[in-house]
């Protein structure tokens, strides 16, 4: 991973696609997260090999595949580093462990915008 450049790339459930909207909510981590929420890495696996990987394996839902760099992540005050698990070697996690739960929100808005300046990743807008 590269701690500039690397696009963690996240899979958005269709909860968190409010009328066509990417919302903040899905850059939050959850309970089960343990304040690192779960990416794929972009420089091993492309957004739609990590969509399929994700719907077909895990047979979890995806919406959309969305990312923010390595940089990007950084810049905000958070960490990010690879966790290869066995049955997903591309896994990587944003920590947000040192940061207060309170400004958990505050900064995944801060890096949904940065999503959104990147575009959806997959399925492509064309």
């Amino acid at each position: 991973m590269n701690p500039d450049t690397t696009v963690l790339l996240k899979q958005v459930h269709p909860e968190f696609i409010p009328e066509g909207n990417l919302s903040s909510q899905a850059f939050v981590p959850f309970p089960k997260d343990e304040g690192t929420p779960s990416y794929y890495d972009g420089d091993l696996i492309s957004p739609e090999d990590s969509h399929r990987h994700y719907t077909k394996t895990f047979a979890l839902e995806s919406h959309s595949v969305w990312g923010v760099s390595s940089g990007e992540v950084t810049a905000e005050g958070l960490t990010c580093r690879p966790d290869p698990q066995e049955n997903s070697p591309a896994h990587a996690v944003v920590d947000f462990s040192g940061q207060p739960a309170k400004t958990f929100r505050k900064l995944a808005k801060k890096l949904k915008a940065r999503a959104i300046a990147r575009g959806c990743l997959y399925p492509s807008a064309s």
